[in-house]
C-alpha cells in the first residue's frame, strides 16, 4: 500500500463537511526539523486563519489526540512541552469529538477487523471517531490508514494552501 487513497470523484481531494487532523500534524508542526514539518505548519497556520474551512473542510480532532501528544512528551520527561502543544490545540477552537460508549464499541469492531495489519489502536479509535461521526478523511502522515477501507487518507503534503 504506502499511498494515500483519494478521492477523485469530483476531480479533486477538496472535501466538504468534517476532516479529522491527525495527531502526527501537531506534533511535526511543532517538532525539530522534519521533511513534514513546513506542510504540517501550514495546515495548522491554515486552521488559525479559519482558511481550513472553505478548504478542505471544518477541522475537527478527539480526545485521543490530546492523550497522545501528553504521553508522548511525558515518556521524555517533558510534560510541560505537551501541555504547551495541548493549550495551543485548544486555542485553534477545532471542535472536539468525545469517546463515548458507541466509538468504543466501534473501536471494539475495528480492532477485531484490522487486527491482522497491526494497526496501532490509537489510530483505530481516531478511525472509530471518524465512523460514528461521518468522517470518511483523516489528514495524517501515517500511511497505515490506507488500510482502514472505511476512511480515505489524505497526506499533509498534499494539503494546498488556498490561492
Amino acid at each position: 500500500m504506502g499511498r494515500d487513497r483519494e478521492d477523485n470523484r469530483k476531480g479533486s481531494w477538496r472535501m466538504k463537511g468534517k476532516v479529522f487532523v491527525d495527531t502526527n500534524i501537531f506534533m511535526y508542526a511543532r517538532g525539530k526539523n522534519h521533511p513534514l514539518k513546513e506542510a504540517c505548519t501550514r495546515i495548522i497556520l491554515s486552521i488559525a486563519k479559519r482558511e481550513s474551512i472553505a478548504h478542505y473542510g471544518i477541522p475537527v480532532i478527539d480526545t485521543e489526540v490530546f492523550q497522545e501528544i501528553i504521553y508522548r512528551y511525558a515518556m521524555t520527561g517533558q510534560w510541560d512541552v505537551g501541555i504547551s502543544i495541548c493549550q495551543d490545540i485548544l486555542i485553534l477552537g477545532m471542535e472536539v469529538l468525545p469517546v463515548g460508549n458507541s466509538e468504543v464499541a466501534q473501536f471494539l469492531k475495528l480492532a477485531e477487523k484490522y487486527k491482522v495489519q497491526n494497526v496501532p489502536p490509537r489510530d483505530l479509535i481516531h478511525t472509530a471517531v471518524m465512523v460514528s461521526s461521518g468522517i470518511n478523511h483523516i489528514i495524517t502522515a501515517d500511511k497505515h490508514f490506507d488500510d482502514i477501507k472505511e476512511i480515505i487518507r489524505v497526506a499533509p503534503e498534499k494539503v494546498r494552501a488556498i490561492a
